[in-house]
């Protein structure tokens, strides 16, 4: 259900996830145009296309933002959706970075394009990355007239031909692999934890602090390795950065908004927090003394980081009142990593990265756009990043294409409340491991190709305790159904993956997944 401040609520159909642009061309001008047209009776047209400022967190988890949860308070990231729309069913595509980025910018499933294994770089897979003659978000709006940039984690390739500005961006100031050091742990004021020992078992609560690391050393770059080094423009310039990297992405952004506040300017800001390693400063380790596990005292100073990092951006667009000229969306690559015991919080939901229960694959999702979203909507129907794309495109009055399958929808008809559409089904695969929703159904399967699984009814238990499949015998085969007829648009991987990581959390059972 989608409810609007001082208005009647309104009932939305929504089943999930399904392939949008098979449909017939009628309906997709119509959702194509919905967006703008439901608008226009709302409040005057735009002086100018909106600006978009696209940021995405990295293993941020559906509880760890304070709109959706209790766990520590993020007051701005909530302004996104407190001033906007938040949405309490928003999917990914994947559980893992690389792929679900990957999505998220095509506004495709990456199976389509053999993108269904996370990204790295190792001797058996020299060539990974975004095939060439996928466009982006960026390639779309820029060929609509924006300036383009990204600020941030990129993770969709390594050679020159995937890089970003050779992808439709402008402009690029970040690190090309999936994760990097946020800051030299010599450094003074660094307070960390050694990777291998927030592996190790431990509990919510752990006191333990002889395993952590204070840096007492004047203040110098981390030793980064090539994938994770900050470069800077498209000749990829090397940055030796010494300063917290959370806060410098959050400058580089507010530098980038300052400087095209006069243009159209698509903005995409992928921090890499609160991925590992789990590094923060003492202004942000010292806010939650009362948290007992270093573990997660350090996890929260890292989210705290990016909450104060985003608020800076929001305040930027707010100095050079270009607000209500700016459409905001707030994500997350994927859920919680929970391999990392006792960091992440099995309430609302339980699993996290690496798996298909929800705490793993929905995520916050909140967007915020002054005068044209109204204050405090919140909508229950399930969506996915997906559909960022056709609504940009929407929002921007950019052209879809015709040559290529899109597989959202324009988020517009929802967020204003005179619409009305529905997804059919949302898949979920990194082979052998795949998963279906079908309207509050979701069937899990170890492995695509033998029969069965874990099935369970969100509506009644969003947190996936009671398998039905043995119960619900005829709504398996139906589910599995779906997935044979979503695997006609896949193709084969382009690379082999890692070995699966088996683990257990929440008290759902143990299914091995990538890491």
């Amino acid at each position: 259900m989608i409810r609007h401040p001082a208005a009647c609520c309104l009932s939305v159909l929504a089943a999930f996830g399904g392939i949008a642009s098979q449909a017939a061309e009628p309906e997709d001008e119509r959702f194509a145009r919905g967006w703008r047209l439901a608008l226009a009776d709302q409040a005057p047209a735009p002086a100018r296309r909106p600006n978009v400022v696209l940021i995405l967190a990295d293993d941020l988890g559906y509880a760890d933002v304070s709109i959706y949860g209790t766990r520590l308070q993020t007051p701005h990231i909530d302004r996104i959706g407190r001033d906007g729309a938040v949405f309490t069913q928003g999917y990914v595509t994947t559980p893992v970075c690389s792929p679900s980025r990957a999505a998220l910018l095509t506004g495709r499933y990456q199976q389509r394009y053999g993108f269904e294994y996370n990204a790295r770089q190792a001797p058996d897979v020299p060539d990974v990355g975004l095939i060439a003659g996928e466009r982006t978000i960026a390639d779309y709006l820029g060929a609509a007239g924006y300036v383009t940039g990204i600020v941030g984690k990129w993770h969709l390739g390594f050679q020159a031909r995937h890089y970003p500005t050779n992808r439709g961006f402008d402009e690029f100031y970040g690190h090309l692999s999936g994760g990097t050091g946020f800051i030299n742990v010599e450094s003074r004021g660094a307070v960390s934890l050694p990777s291998e020992a927030a592996r190790r078992e431990r509990y919510p609560g752990d006191p333990r602090t002889d395993l952590v690391v204070r840096g007492t050393q004047p203040p110098s770059p981390p030793q980064r390795r090539r994938g994770g080094r900050i470069l800077r423009g498209a000749e990829g310039t090397v940055v030796r950065e010494a300063r917290y990297i959370t806060d410098v992405f959050g400058d580089e952004a507010v530098d980038f908004v300052e400087r095209h506040q006069e243009e159209p300017f698509f903005l995409y800001v992928p921090f890499n927090a609160p991925h590992s390693p789990f590094q923060t400063t003492r202004r942000y380790y010292d806010r939650f003394a009362e948290v007992e596990s270093e573990l997660q005292r350090i996890y929260f100073g890292m989210i705290a980081a990016l909450d104060d990092a985003v608020g800076r951006i929001l305040d930027a667009l707010e100095t050079h009142g270009i607000a209500d000229d700016t459409l905001v969306i707030f994500l997350s690559d994927n859920g919680c990593a929970a391999y990392f015991q006792g960091l992440c919080s099995c309430d609302p939901l339980s699993g996290g990265k690496l798996t298909y229960y929800e705490g793993g694959v929905r995520v916050p999702y909140l967007v915020r756009w002054p005068g044209r979203i109204p204050a405090g909507t919140r909508i229950d129907e399930p969506v996915s990043t997906l559909d960022v794309l056709p609504t940009l495109l929407a929002a921007a009055e950019a052209p879809f294409p015709d040559d290529t399958a899109l597989d959202g929808r324009d988020l517009g008809p929802l967020v204003d409340g005179q619409g009305r559409w529905s997804h059919d089904r949302f898949v979920w695969r990194n082979y052998p491991t795949v998963a279906v929703r079908q309207g509050t159904m979701k069937l899990i399967k170890p492995h695509q190709d033998r029969p069965g699984g874990f099935l369970y009814d969100l509506a009644a238990d969003p947190r996936e305790q009671e398998d039905l499949a043995d119960a619900r015998p005829d709504t398996v085969a139906s589910l599995e159904a779906e997935i044979e007829d979503w695997r006609a648009i896949a193709v084969e991987p382009l690379w082999s993956r890692r070995p699966p990581v088996t683990y257990s959390v929440c008290g759902i059972e143990p299914i091995g997944f990538e890491i």
